[in-house]
């Protein structure tokens, strides 16, 4: 028997869900949106769907088994806890919560009533964040864990809402930091930058390793991408696309004098074959996406843990909290 679904939210994120729950297995029998014409033409999309804007009627018991949330952050804790206190599995878009203490209550809510809770920190599940984490011992001692990410979705927003927009972005970063190095979040002594709107820096040297994460919303190209410098290598992850790049430690002056080349060489050759394998899975959008969706419904399947534990989606949002409050502080004594 497929797994039931609902979508809340039939926005872009609510399209993407609604694509990748028929290849997890699953099932779409429900879509919610407060815009009830945009609700139906996503239910259209979905075979055997129906769609409303009362969330009662979708979330009636024994009608679905997980509530896909993909709305905007505020409306996030109070989806997500009504269909966790009836007993419903939960997928929820990042952030999980507006406020740490709201992720922490919902963790508790789904320990009560036995169901399973996972936010979409969907990076870790990717093809290339996963062969980096495989062959990650070859860096020797990691010296450098840098996340980039410049992003066009601020375009036309003011000051205020760029800002937002950074803040909901952190939980990717975090999220890599959580995999490659477990325990780092747990550091408090990170130093933030906030020069203009949109604009974030965080760094942080813990473990004789230097972490550092920039959030631009104005810098172009857009990127998307994780490097990893080790002693013995460097990792070059692009996060956008879903392929990583390994580079020996090699070092001479023949090296130094084709590195360009070499490098240029290996992304050509690992990004043809990435796009692919996307291609050939029909995987255009969102890389990791469809594989953390179907291993949280492989995991409801088998009454097994969620694929983000509740500790760690926790730890992601204390951290998140400490980050955002520290840029608000700064960009305070900025402007004052």
């Amino acid at each position: 028997m497929k797994v039931r679904a609902a979508i809340a939210g039939a926005g872009l994120m609510g399209f993407w869900h609604a694509k990748n729950i028929a290849r997890a297995g699953g099932e779409v029998v429900f879509v919610h949106d407060v815009d009830p014409d945009a609700a139906a033409r996503l239910a259209s999309r979905c075979k055997n769907a129906r769609s409303s804007n009362r969330l009662e009627d979708v979330l009636e018991r024994d009608k679905i088994d997980i509530l896909h949330v993909c709305t905007p952050v505020k409306s996030h804790f109070e989806l997500a806890s009504v269909a966790l206190s009836r007993g419903i599995h939960v997928l929820i878009e990042k952030p999980m919560t507006a406020r740490c203490a709201e992720t922490e209550r919902l963790c508790e809510l789904a320990a009560e009533h036995r169901v399973l809770l996972c936010p979409v920190h969907q990076f870790p599940f990717q093809r290339g964040v996963r062969r980096a984490f495989k062959q990650f011992g070859r860096l020797g001692q990691l010296r450098h864990f840098e996340v980039t990410l410049c992003s066009a979705g601020g375009a036309g927003r003011d000051r205020e809402d760029l800002d937002e927009i950074v803040a909901e972005i952190l939980p990717h970063p975090l999220s890599l930091m959580q995999l490659f190095v477990p325990g780092s979040l747990r550091e408090q002594d990170w130093n933030v930058s906030h020069p203009a709107a949109g604009e974030f820096r965080a760094t942080l040297t813990a473990r004789d390793i230097c972490f550092s994460i920039l959030i631009s919303m104005n810098s172009r190209p857009t990127s998307s991408a994780l490097h990893l410098l080790g002693s013995t290598g460097t990792i070059h992850v692009d996060l956008f696309h879903g392929f990583c790049v390994i580079e020996p430690e090699t070092v001479s002056r023949w090296r130094k004098i084709v590195h360009p080349f070499d490098l240029s060489l290996r992304t050509i050759i690992a990004a043809g074959l990435n796009i692919g394998r996307r291609a050939w899975a029909w995987e255009p959008a969102y890389p990791g996406l469809r594989t953390l969706i179907r291993s949280f419904y492989t995991a409801v399947a088998a009454s097994s843990k969620s694929p983000i534990e509740s500790s760690d989606a926790v730890e992601i949002a204390v951290v998140r909290d400490l980050l955002t409050e520290k840029s608000r502080a700064v960009s305070s004594m900025i402007g004052s």
